[in-house]
């Protein structure tokens, strides 16, 4: 589970072009990629890959997430990639349900801050259909007050639910590490904000939002790539494409000295704490140094602390995003730990890591992206992000060479640059009545309100 959020960050926004051996330097020759732009500004890519077998995986996705919920309606992006799939201009669900059944078919929606995302996945020889399927599906889509009225009743339902102990203190660590900017928030909104949504605003959010301009088509599977782009493009050139919506948020600000915030949980004999601060936009170049850094850290804190369940994690996003050293301890033991925590952060920042340190991260890193593009749906993920993300395409090439070259001194500048530097904010949620005598080292607290 460690290793999954550390490299949370890497398998969600890397793409590589090449399938690497052992040893690492060795490549696997590319899959065959053919590009093409339509005159709506629809960006589509195919990728054949008939060595991953006749599986296929089609991915689209849409550069507007939740990011851009209005402020007062956080969860409307999540809403509406709930909405899909419910009827198109000339299909019902069960339409939409009877034609994946044939197509042996699934389809399946996500929502993040970035973007709205779809991956169809089908057989290739049913290439032609299933475009044309998830066309009607995203650009011809209806939303109906008896659609609208289920999900968000299911929606609230699930957010109002008592969440485990881990997921809850985090949901307050990016509240106050994100207050006043638009993550500040919860991506599937609260009761409040989710009661406040109508269907006008869901329908006015996919008008508004939903355009070939700012949106990636990939396809991914054993196809001949000149005929299914032939294809693709008469399908999908009959969207219309409209004006883009600039992203001009803020960007947020690194903590200014340590800000200390407690929970009370008066039954619980344990804490839950978290400490943290931003970690580097998804194409910022330190942003491979850094989670090196991080790597390396959860392995010294691992060593350290092992029945603490420790998890270094980090996110890629357009806007800086959040980084964070979670775990639990006995209440009375709680401000020692957190206290170790900080020291193995500093002794990090003020001695370079060691070379077996280096390579053991850098071997793992690598390890990592072969494991990861062995099937077309993680191939058509990897694409779609270095689109979302606008990572260039040679993004496989400069991902693959900030690896190889990062180095112990780029580790120690990271490490001081990102790795709560000045400032940090510290989390706990634990019985009050046992934290309060002892939390005088870490200085000052406010108590959490909600």
């Amino acid at each position: 589970m460690m290793r999954k959020l550390i490299y949370a960050g890497i398998f969600s926004t890397a793409f590589l072009l090449h399938y690497i051996s052992a040893p690492a330097q060795d490549y696997v020759p590319m899959p065959k990629l053919d590009s093409k732009r339509l005159l709506n500004d629809l960006q589509i890519t195919v990728a054949e890959t008939p060595d991953l077998g006749n599986g296929m995986t089609i991915g689209l996705v849409v550069r507007y997430g939740s990011t851009f919920d209005p402020a007062n309606k956080g969860g409307l992006a999540y809403l509406v990639s709930r909405m899909f799939m419910k009827a198109t201009v000339d299909k019902k669900l069960q339409d939409i349900q009877d034609e994946l059944k044939y197509l042996g078919a699934s389809i399946e929606v996500m929502c993040d801050w970035d973007g709205i995302r779809f991956l169809l996945r089908a057989d290739s020889s049913a290439c032609e259909r299933s475009l044309l399927l998830l066309y009607q599906i995203v650009g011809e889509a209806e939303f109906d007050e008896e659609s609208f009225k289920a999900e968000k009743q299911s929606i609230l339902q699930a957010v109002q639910k008592s969440t485990d102990p881990r997921r809850r203190i985090h949901q307050q660590f990016e509240n106050v590490l994100f207050s006043g900017t638009t993550y500040g928030r919860p991506l599937m909104g609260t009761p409040a904000s989710l009661s406040a949504i109508k269907l006008g605003d869901v329908r006015y959010f996919y008008r508004k939002f939903f355009s070939p301009g700012q949106t990636s088509l990939q396809i991914v599977g054993n196809v001949q790539s000149r005929a299914v782009l032939r294809i693709a493009s008469r399908i999908w050139g009959v969207w219309i494409r409209k004006d883009d919506v600039p992203f001009t948020f803020n960007q947020p600000r690194q903590p200014a000295g340590r800000q200390i915030y407690v929970d009370d949980d008066p039954n619980s004999p344990a804490s839950q704490f978290i400490i943290g601060g931003l970690f580097p936009r998804r194409e910022d170049p330190a942003y491979i140094n850094v989670l090196f850094a991080s790597h390396i850290l959860q392995e010294r804190l691992t060593r350290l602390l092992p029945t603490s369940l420790l998890t270094v994690g980090s996110e890629g996003r357009r806007l800086v995003s959040p980084f964070y050293i979670q775990g639990q301890a006995a209440a009375e033991q709680t401000v020692d730990q957190i206290q170790k925590i900080q020291q193995v952060i500093e002794e990090m920042k003020s001695n370079p890591v060691s070379n077996e340190e280096m390579e053991a991260a850098r071997k793992e890193m690598l390890e990592g992206y072969t494991s990861s593009f062995t099937s077309t749906d993680g191939l058509c993920n990897f694409l779609l992000d270095a689109e979302l993300y606008r990572l260039g395409s040679n993004y496989s090439t400069l991902v693959m060479t900030q690896i190889r070259r990062c180095s112990v001194d780029m580790v120690k500048q990271a490490t001081n640059d990102w790795i709560l530097p000045g400032g940090e904010v510290i989390l706990i949620r634990g019985p009050l009545s046992t934290l309060k005598p002892i939390l005088g080292p870490l200085g000052p607290y406010r108590r959490l309100s909600y």
